[in-house]
């Protein structure tokens, strides 16, 4: 009897620690040689040990083996039940460094004839040929994975399994003769319709031959066994390596935008308390660039920046760094190290002292031009922080580069606290906003 179990690897959540186990296997019976196999995101050579316990004390039994964990990442457990009275309940489980990878209760069944289970042949692991046995990224980032070629021939490159309910295949082809592939992997694009694998040599080639399952969230950060096969088949020994995926808390929210979404911010309204960086997530839909314009002369604070969807996701998650805010420091950046943001120079605005707490206009503008009416709105709201100065910003406006803004998003002393609107449950209908900005202007 063959029991395919997925166990679990670092990184995954209780949610997605999983057992599943083959209908047409189950259960185990009272016969001498029965076999657990099944695979795991652990590394190759891991130890791990399966285990067999009685459930009721009236007939206590317990056995377990000491398995390694192979190269294409399955592991075998053989166990002789021959003793054991059948229709009593066990607990199956497996177990690495005192850690429960995964849990299920059966019941023994009686032998009625042969039960003999076949014994999978048995990999013996093997050292990577590549330089990096780990490669590490952050989840939403892309990862290079080097594959030597001096052999010659196609190589089949698979990352993932089906025990962590994600799997991509693919040959590459070292079209330069110089030895080595580097394989390109975008976690943001997994699961997703934008191009997972690609290569980073135009002289090299990469065709995709097993197609990855959808995804309704970011590939969950975790430790990913890839195996590079010596060529377009995966029946021989594969040498292995790590994708080591890091938890990333944006990731999860970069994804959660709608396909259908409009050009604009996701939320009218984004908080920042002073001395933190707050986030700014921005949908571009079709568009190849927007212009984002934070602040005004009435809020004695402005920046001007061009954003660009460099992964495919058709958003940018802008990152704004209160404590850098008027100072040398950048103060814009990306939560996603594809995508860009560029200041426009001399648009941001000196400060003496630190971001004042106060409602910041934002204005959106598609294309690379921040004239005219903007095609979205919203507000920055930043709150007094715990251990912050109240003093205000200073009066005296430079840029930081000495230069004058070169785009004001809105002029007069006319001021409306969009945050104190939004706190009053106004702020949502957008035409009320389009309507102050023109009255101001």
């Amino acid at each position: 009897m063959l029991i395919a179990v997925a166990a679990t690897g670092p990184g995954l959540t209780a949610a997605e620690q999983q057992a599943t186990v083959s209908e047409d296997s189950l259960p185990l019976h009272a016969d001498e040689q029965q076999v657990v196999t099944g695979e795991t995101t652990l590394d190759s050579g891991t130890e791990m040990t399966v285990r067999i316990k009685s459930v009721n004390a009236s007939n206590p039994f317990l056995m377990q083996r000491q398995v390694s964990v192979q190269p294409n990442g399955t592991f075998v457990a053989q166990f002789d039940l021959s003793d054991l009275p059948a229709n009593v309940s066990y607990e199956l489980s497996a177990h690495v460094d005192g850690d429960t990878l995964f849990k299920r209760t059966e019941t023994i069944a009686e032998c009625d004839g042969n039960c003999t289970d076949p014994v999978p042949d048995i990999q013996t692991p093997t050292e990577t040929d590549s330089d990096e046995e780990v490669v590490t990224v952050p989840q939403g980032g892309t990862a290079e994975i080097p594959i030597s070629m001096r052999d010659g021939g196609d190589k089949t490159l698979s990352v993932g399994s089906e025990a962590v309910n994600y799997q991509i295949n693919a040959t590459v082809s070292d079209d330069d003769d110089d030895g080595e592939v580097l394989v390109l992997f975008d976690t943001a694009a997994a699961g997703r319709d934008s191009e997972t694998l690609s290569v980073a040599d135009d002289g090299d080639s990469l065709t995709v031959t097993a197609t990855e399952p959808d995804l309704s969230s970011p590939l969950a950060p975790a430790a990913y066994t890839y195996r590079v096969f010596e060529s377009r088949e995966t029946d021989d020994t594969p040498t292995t390596g790590t994708l080591l995926i890091e938890a990333n808390e944006t990731a999860n929210e970069e994804f959660e935008v709608e396909e259908t979404a409009e050009f604009g911010f996701e939320k009218s309204v984004s908080n920042v308390q002073q001395g933190d960086t707050g986030r700014i997530p921005i949908v571009l839909t079709t568009a190849d660039a927007a212009t984002i314009s934070i602040g005004s002369p009435a809020s004695n604070y402005e920046i001007n920046a061009t954003l660009r969807d460099g992964n495919g996701d058709d958003r940018v998650s802008l990152l704004f760094d209160t404590t850098a805010a008027g100072h040398d420091d950048p103060t814009l950046e990306t939560a996603a190290d594809a995508d860009a943001v560029a200041v426009e120079s001399g648009s941001e605005v000196a400060l003496d002292s630190q971001l004042a707490a106060t409602d910041y206009d934002l204005s959106l503008y598609r294309g690379t031009d921040a004239t005219g009416q903007p095609d979205a709105i919203g507000t920055l709201v930043v709150t007094d922080g715990a251990n912050s100065s109240t003093d205000a910003a200073s009066d005296g406006v430079d840029s930081v580069t000495g230069e004058t803004g070169a785009q004001q998003s809105q002029g007069g002393d006319f001021e409306i606290g969009a945050g104190a609107i939004a706190v009053g449950g106004v702020l949502a209908i957008a035409g009320v906003g389009l309507c102050l900005r023109s009255i101001m202007n």
